[in-house]
């Protein structure tokens, strides 16, 4: 396997006795798919330098740093280089084996290629001095013979992350599954059918109502611009007459039980019927013997409104030209990344995250134990922002090594999040949150914290109606969230439910004055309600906005608006800045923060404690277990068992306060409502899990802002993956303010019907050009989908 060139026993035994070698143990983790500084890998010129030490790669450059600074000088350099396999013809190589044959597990290989491995030992300085034959030192011949066949450490945390996920809708199992369906002898034919209502007789887009087996038309839908089915809304007013909710598209009905088109009308969904096929029955339909003739209604949505949006987004049809050089790196997408990377394409733009983890890169680097380098959230980060900004990754001479591959960031970024650290598509504004919290933590307080260009301050104006006396709250935000009232929205032409709205507009609804309802004036006890107002009272240097594209249901399912804003390429916000307190207005007096009341067991906690209490526990111990358990009965059981010894196991239980169990879900519509008021997402369901309503959530948060809690990372990941490293210190937050004027420099737009899912891009602003980021395809852009976007970016105008 290593082939000899030279008798090199006495120079590798000196270096193995110099301290320099630590021989591997059996679950020795070995570095071998990218350096510890860089993304260079064992396909990029020289390989990799795996040192003997410590098992961790280099690439070269990095190498003779690294041995320079630690004295750790003894190398096993990897090389895999791809190898051209000739076709011997009709599928054959050369030596019989057929070209198509998987030599070893890789992704997206050409099957013309095979990869060679070259192992050999060099000793720094000399690294153009390679020793292949080292047998006579057989430790250091068992060391490569280890690395050789080790499974690199990176690829283990990978395998034991959670796998990847597809990202498509996810539909709701309809409340409807037990229907009770009218015993009225009705016998659908196979084939043939047409809407029953008098002179309509439309023999397409029909749908049977699953009550009693009515067959009506579904109404007109746009399918391309300017075109429509036929349809005339026959079951829908059927629904309205009859309250029978449950209905399936004819034509879409095969033995593919899960492509079959079910809505129903009180759910305001397309649902799953588990019993599907016995509902189908009841009226002759035998699913097994129908084939799919028509397209569902989900399909005709993706072919109208996702695939349309996906094309405008991506320019799909229109011949981009690629983009090289520092700024323009593609990130590969890592299993439903795009999220992430059209963050990180975003931030290159901020002036402080390029001072931060590009220009100290190296300094972040070295100063970083190797030990820690691979689970060091300031590590990675600036590996990862380095090497975009290097231009080494973006060449027009270098095709084959392009983009870079964020693995391992977005691994440490997540850590232990239930959400992100799954290769599921996450919404991009709540990443944006999350990551600037992690930012924040590891910043150490003598480091200026990038995300101090992009935190503001608002001032939010809280009126007692009934007294006329004000509360003014400072409130930290990153981005301001854009309303979509129906009254600004104006329909498109020749478009069904397409919408137009002017940023200016939405704008001016975001500052508005919002009215909370049922608010109990402390003053006079009067219930007149009262008023919230946001204003800004600082400007920071770039300014994020987020469209509030996506509602709710009845359901608390999130639904995208098909919503375009006619964007401003120029803002001045100066009719939007505070200044709190004005002459004249008297306070509400300073409420003592309040201590929630225990909020109620939920049922599924006392299902659980029942079924404890029957083998002879008191009713307490049982809450304790079952609580403590999250309601699994099992898990309680043993967790009965281990503290039955406590001496308080068996005083009175009361709930915890503010425990994502205490409350269980909040209602989506009540935390959009409060958002709405210019509080974060995570403060309005920590309110309404002490408090039940709009108002006195919002009169809570008011009084009781600094007992929140910060908002940690929700578990759920396994165990083992690597958990980042946070400094000792964070630095105190503070905050930019200048000039209200700003100009557009970026956006992130959004393809799909849930920002959970689908796909997302960037475009940015680069040296006076719109270029296109699609996670590793960087293109100028012919025409920036500014309408559509999701998030903007602007940069303040000194």
């Amino acid at each position: 396997m290593f082939p000899g060139v030279m008798d090199v026993e006495s120079v590798v035994r000196t270096a193995v006795e110099s301290g320099v070698f630590t021989k591997p143990s059996a679950d020795q983790k070995v570095f071998k798919d990218q350096c510890a500084y860089c993304f260079k890998d064992p396909h990029t010129k020289d390989g990799l330098y795996i040192n003997l030490k410590n098992y961790h790669a280099f690439c070269r450059e990095h190498a003779e740093i690294y041995a320079n600074n630690t004295g750790n000088n003894l190398y096993v350099q990897f090389e895999s280089t791809k190898v051209f396999v000739e076709e011997k013809g009709d599928g054959e190589r050369a030596d019989g084996e057929p070209t198509n044959k998987m030599t070893k597990l890789t992704i997206d290989a050409d099957p013309k290629f095979e990869f060679e491995d070259k192992y050999c030992i060099v000793i720094h300085p000399n690294y153009s001095q390679q020793f292949f034959n080292v047998q006579g030192v057989q430790e250091i011949a068992d060391a490569i013979q280890t690395i050789a066949n080790s499974t690199s450490a990176e690829r283990l945390a990978l395998l034991s992350s959670t796998s990847n996920a597809w990202d498509a809708d996810i539909k709701l199992i309809t409340k409807h599954s037990n229907l009770v369906q009218h015993d009225n002898d009705k016998r659908l034919a196979l084939s043939g059918w047409h809407c029953e209502v008098e002179n309509c007789g439309l023999d397409e887009n029909l749908w049977i109502n699953l009550t009693d087996g009515a067959i009506r038309c579904g109404r007109s839908q746009y399918v391309a611009d300017g075109q429509k089915t036929n349809g005339n809304g026959h079951m829908q007013d059927y629904y309205a007459a009859t309250g029978y909710p449950l209905v399936v598209k004819l034509g879409t009905i095969s033995s593919n039980l899960e492509s079959i088109d079910v809505y129903s009308y009180d759910e305001d969904d397309a649902v799953i019927d588990p019993n599907l096929e016995k509902h189908l029955k009841h009226f002759g339909l035998d699913p097994s013997k129908l084939e799919k003739t028509a397209k569902s209604t989900l399909e005709m949505e993706l072919d109208m409104n996702e695939k349309w949006e996906w094309a405008r987004c991506t320019e799909d049809g229109a011949v981009l030209e690629p983009v090289y050089g520092p700024g323009y790196t593609g990130l590969i997408n890592t299993g439903s990344s795009c999220y992430m990377n059209s963050v990180l394409q975003a931030l290159i733009q901020v002036d402080s995250f390029r001072t931060r983890y590009s220009d100290k890169a190296l300094d972040i680097l070295l100063n970083c134990p190797i030990e820690t380098i691979h689970n060091d959230f300031n590590a990675q980060f600036a590996k990862v922002i380095r090497a975009m900004l290097s231009g080494d990754y973006s060449s027009e001479t270098d095709l084959e090594h392009n983009n870079i591959k964020p693995l391992q960031f977005k691994r440490v970024a997540a850590g232990n999040h239930a959400e992100f650290s799954t290769a599921k598509q996450q919404d991009v504004e709540e990443y944006i949150r999350f990551l600037f919290e992690k930012i924040s933590q590891n910043s150490k307080e003598e480091v200026i914290d990038p995300t101090d260009s992009l935190r503001f301050q608002t001032w939010n104006r809280f009126e007692d109606i009934a007294s006329q006396k004000v509360r003014y709250t400072e409130q930290e935000e990153l981005i301001v969230r854009l309303p979509i009232p129906e009254a600004l929205l104006k329909p498109i032409p020749d478009t069904e439910s397409r919408f137009t709205v002017d940023m200016s507009a939405a704008i001016q609804a975001a500052f508005d004055v919002q009215f909370v309802e049922g608010y109990k004036s402390p003053i006079t006890g009067e219930q007149k309600g009262a008023t919230n107002t946001i204003t800004m009272k600082t400007f920071p240097d770039y300014l994020l906005f987020q469209v509030s594209k996506f509602t709710y249901n009845n359901l608390g399912v999130q639904k995208k608006l098909d919503v375009e804003v006619e964007v401003s390429d120029e803002l001045d916000l100066v009719a939007y800045r505070g200044h709190g307190k004005l002459e004249g207005e008297e306070l509400l007096p300073v409420e003592t923060p309040s201590e929630p009341a225990a909020p109620e067991i939920p049922a599924n906690v006392r299902a659980v404690a029942g079924e404890l209490m029957v083998m002879g526990f008191e009713e307490n111990a049982c809450l304790r277990a079952a609580f403590f358990s999250n309601g699994n009965a099992e898990v309680a059981t043993n967790w009965l068992m281990e503290h039955m010894d406590e001496p308080n196991i068996n005083d009175v239980f009361v709930m915890p306060t503010g425990t994502p169990s205490a409350r269980g879900e909040v209602d989506p519509n009540l935390v959009a409502s409060i958002i709405d008021m210019g509080f974060t997402p995570y403060q309005a369901r920590y309110a309404l899990k002490q408090v039940p309503t709009v108002s006195e959530a919002v009169d809570w948060l008011f009084t009781n802002m600094e007992t929140i809690p910060v908002e940690t990372a929700a578990t759920g990941a396994s165990s083992d993956a690597p958990q980042p490293s946070i400094t000792e210190a964070a630095n105190k937050k503070s905050y930019k303010d200048g000039s209200e004027k700003y100009k557009l420099i970026g956006m992130i737009s959004h393809m799909g019907s849930r920002p959970d899912s689908g796909h997302y891009v960037a475009h940015m602003l680069k040296d006076g050009k719109w270029v296109l980021f699609n996670d590793e395809k960087v293109a100028l852009s012919q025409d920036p989908p500014k309408k559509l976007a999701y998030i903007y970016l602007y940069k303040r105008v000194d």
